[in-house]
């Protein structure tokens, strides 16, 4: 069990630091590009679409992050309203409702992704480079899968044991 949590805590650390690199260079990238607009009035054509999929990637993986903390969409509303000796019963059938929404979607959004691959779609181009539709969505059915870990982790993971996101 304590090499499961473990493995865990190495998968948040590294969650932790996408998410604030990722929102680190977009807030560079962004006001650089601002800057060039405002002083030269041009920018730099492919940071637009660079930025839309930082972004989708900086959600997606804080959403796997929120995963891991409980912060997540649960069916909290149930446990509320129900007598006391029905709240774990409750809390494991929210964890694995959670984690069967979230293995549905990962099999969708690998679909999703296997189809960008095999179209050969180019999601945006960086001078003569083109970065594959697949590559810059691959995100997609990863945090799903995240979320699927987390979330499984989170019915045997001791309650006292809960440490804040950051």
């Amino acid at each position: 069990m304590r090499l499961l949590f473990r493995a865990e805590e190495y998968v948040v650390k590294t969650e932790k630091a996408v998410v604030v690199g990722l929102i680190f260079l977009m807030v560079a990238l962004s006001f650089s590009q601002v800057l060039l607009r405002i002083l030269f009035h041009s920018g730099i054509v492919w940071l637009d679409p660079l930025l839309r999929h930082m972004v989708l990637w900086a959600g997606l993986t804080g959403s796997a992050l929120a995963a891991r903390y409980s912060h997540h969409f649960a069916l909290e509303a149930f446990v509320k309203f129900a007598p006391k000796y029905l709240h774990r019963t409750l809390d494991v059938f929210a964890h694995l409702f959670t984690s069967l929404a979230a293995a549905l979607l990962f099999y969708a959004a690998y679909k999703f992704i296997r189809d960008e691959f095999a179209a050969g779609a180019v999601a945006f181009y960086i001078g003569n480079f083109g970065v594959k539709g697949g590559w810059a969505e691959i995100i997609i059915p990863a945090s799903f899968a995240l979320i699927g870990f987390h979330t499984l982790i989170g019915i045997i993971r001791p309650k006292d044991n809960f440490e804040g996101p950051f």
